[in-house]
């Protein structure tokens, strides 16, 4: 059985009256337990809306869809992580393997839903608790979160000519040059493993990239994004035929995570109400040498 599973069913009207739960477990080839468990996790929608309550009597005619992923090893958040808070700001310092955002199969264990309740936020706060911008699961680094919606909106219509943020990457192979500019466009659609690409039809990005150190076939690169596309840098370097080490989604070699690492972030007027520069290093598992 794959480790991922979706299912999406119709309700049939004569099934009115029966529990969300008990309908899922007679409809689907799942544990009642592991019924319960997506329901609280957040992979069950009615009608595209999520729904966490297991007891919810179903009336006939809904959309029903179940998301699923086993063997998932969550990375517990830690108050530590915690580097700056000016409330409704907060600058984490992101793991590798955290969720910065929700995902189709879960909405609680990510990252805003574990520092909301640390913050022990009520549930209408933590619905208004979102990241600022984005980070892929395996990446680490700064990441700036947000529980008002305004001020939320307000800095993200400043974010790309008010902030610039830098990145740490190793890439296997080591790249014949120490600076470079890279604008291929990336296509608007994922293909069926769910990466993008580049495509001459798609957005404009911008990467610049700089060699700060080469070890063993290896090089540690800084990375300026001047674009925010989804997995832009991933793309970049695969594309010039040097991946992230332990990319496997974009060729990438094998490694105990991937490195690329958000190490540098600078805010300024009006995006935040002062300037502010900050830097976080990789943690131990932030090994290539």
């Amino acid at each position: 059985m794959d480790d991922f599973q979706d299912f999406s069913l119709t309700v049939p009207v004569q099934s009115q009256d029966i529990q969300l739960d008990q309908f899922l477990s007679k409809s689907l080839p799942l544990s009642k337990a592991r019924i319960h468990q997506a329901i609280e996790e957040g992979g069950v929608y009615i009608n595209k809306k999520r729904c966490q309550e297991a007891a919810l009597q179903l009336q006939g005619g809904e959309k029903l869809r179940i998301v699923t992923l086993a063997h998932e090893t969550l990375i517990p958040f830690s108050k530590k992580q915690i580097i700056w808070q000016q409330s409704p700001f907060f600058l984490v310092h992101k793991k590798s393997g955290q969720y910065a955002q929700e995902a189709l199969h879960r909405s609680q264990g990510t990252l805003p839903d574990e520092l909301a309740r640390h913050l022990r936020l009520n549930p209408e706060q933590t619905k208004q608790f979102r990241p600022v911008h984005r980070l892929d699961r395996d990446t680490s680094g700064l990441m700036l979160l947000c529980s008002d919606p305004k001020q939320l909106q307000q800095i993200q219509n400043l974010w790309h000519s008010h902030v610039q943020k830098s990145y740490l990457a190793v890439v296997s192979p080591a790249p014949d040059w120490d600076h470079k500019r890279m604008t291929f466009p990336i296509g608007k659609r994922r293909n069926q493993q769910g990466n993008y690409a580049v495509d001459q039809q798609g957005r404009a990005c911008d990467t610049e990239a700089k060699v700060l150190e080469r070890s063993d076939g290896k090089a540690l690169l800084q990375l300026i994004p001047h674009t925010g596309r989804t997995h832009q840098l991933r793309i970049h370097l695969s594309h010039i035929g040097c991946p992230i080490l332990g990319d496997h989604r974009y060729a990438g070699k094998k490694h105990a995570r991937l490195m690329l690492h958000a190490h540098t972030l600078c805010v300024q007027v009006p995006a935040l109400s002062k300037n502010h520069t900050w830097r976080t290093d990789p943690e131990e598992d932030w090994q290539w040498q």
